[in-house]
């Protein structure tokens, strides 16, 4: 049986079936599909967490025991939403180093993606971001020749 492709080796399969001149503006957008991803699995995870902590109690007639399940089956479903959300920023950086292969963040063809979706936890919403307003969101990666999950926030 084939092995399958690794994430890297999807991504650089990706981008040398777009014409060249057009890679940099796919890539842009990818990356900002993966962090769209992001944003349902952050907006998922808090909801999780809500249910698990405010909503087990409203259901009719159940016992201490079935809560106690219902927020152990919760926990392991965030830890699966977390991994997902890890695969999806080493998607991202991935997609990050081949944009930055291909062009500078200051020297590129205009992107065709004007706005984001990231989720505003204040609100507990999914919100779109226009990308051309740096700080718009706090926690939404403008820069997407030089993301770095791992990077400390700049103060």
């Amino acid at each position: 049986m084939p092995q399958a492709p690794t994430l890297a080796e999807s991504l650089k399969e990706y981008s040398e079936a777009v014409p060249e001149a057009d890679r940099p503006d796919a890539l842009h957008q990818l990356f900002y599909g993966f962090y769209s991803r992001i944003a349902i699995l952050d907006r998922t995870t808090h909801e999780l967490a809500r249910w698990a902590k405010d909503d087990i109690t409203a259901i009719d007639d159940v016992t201490p025991v079935a809560a106690e399940a219902l927020r152990d089956n919760a926990v392991h479903v965030g830890r699966d939403l977390f991994a997902a959300r890890v695969r999806t920023m080493k998607a991202m950086t991935l997609v990050s180093q081949q944009l930055a292969a291909l062009c500078s963040a200051d020297d590129h063809p205009p992107f065709t993606l004007e706005r984001a979706v990231a989720f505003d936890e204040e609100s507990a919403e999914l919100r779109t971001y226009d990308l051309s307003t740096p700080g718009e969101h706090g926690d939404l990666p403008y820069d997407p020749f030089t993301y770095d999950p791992n990077a400390e926030p700049a103060a």
